[in-house]
């Protein structure tokens, strides 16, 4: 009888024991791995881009300035390529170099007396058709935002076309033409605010003033000009 009991406990036993086996194995939650986090976004690294814009300018002379002055202006588009390192204080500092392209122009034309009768005309043309700078760049990333000052060099092709005219007794006494081109060298300072859209693409939006000094067009007599030039424009990096 007490060995039919101990045999039944035992069996009992067992019983549940294979039952809180059972009911643990079923609670077991299959291992996942938890996926390392991306790491945090730098602004460190070297880029190329392509940007769009609008240019307008200032073109000072004293033969111009007489008859009211000129003020080329237009769109533009380039290219540019830097390298940013970015410190452990958010601190990011650079260095870049564009070109751009356009077609910035204006002109004026003056006459005086009657074309018909005695008369002169003066016409002149200017036009800026490259532009660049070389810049040091200084910003602080928030995260993907990198609001940055700047400032550097700049450059500009231009080109002065003058035509005069001169009319006596109703026919052409004079008629002469002369063009002259010069590259003017100065600085430039700005401001723009690049956005990283991924991790290898930004866009950023940005404004300079550039003062290009003064040059001399050979237009027969020297012709000195001053030339100021603004700039907005957008652009697109990748970033290696």
């Amino acid at each position: 009888m007490k060995k039919t009991a101990r045999a039944a406990a035992l069996g009992l036993g067992m019983t549940f024991g294979l039952a809180g086996a059972a009911s643990a194995a079923d609670l077991t939650v299959p291992y996942e791995p938890i996926p390392a986090p991306e790491p945090a976004f730098t602004w460190t690294g070297l880029y190329i881009g392509a940007h769009g814009g609008y240019a307008w300018l200032d073109f000072k002379s004293e033969p111009t300035d007489a008859y009211g002055g000129m003020k080329p202006d237009g769109w533009f588009g380039g290219g540019q390529a830097g390298y940013n390192y970015q410190f452990s204080n958010n601190i990011v500092l650079g260095i870049e170099a564009d070109a751009s392209f356009g077609d910035q122009k204006d002109s004026i034309s003056a006459l005086i007396g009657d074309p018909l009768e005695n008369a002169v005309t003066l016409d002149y043309a200017a036009k800026i058709d490259a532009f660049g700078t070389v810049r040091a760049r200084a910003g602080y990333a928030v995260d993907r935002f990198l609001p940055y000052v700047t400032g550097g060099l700049a450059w500009a092709n231009a080109e002065l076309d003058f035509h005069n005219q001169i009319i006596a007794d109703g026919n052409v006494a004079v008629d002469l033409s002369a063009s002259d081109k010069q590259t003017f060298t100065g600085w430039t300072i700005g401001a723009g605010l690049e956005y990283a859209v991924t991790n290898n693409i930004t866009a950023k939006v940005e404004y300079l003033y550039a003062d290009l000094g003064s040059k001399d067009f050979d237009l027969g007599t020297p012709v000195s000009a001053d030339i100021t030039m603004q700039t907005v424009k957008f652009g697109l990096n990748y970033k290696f």
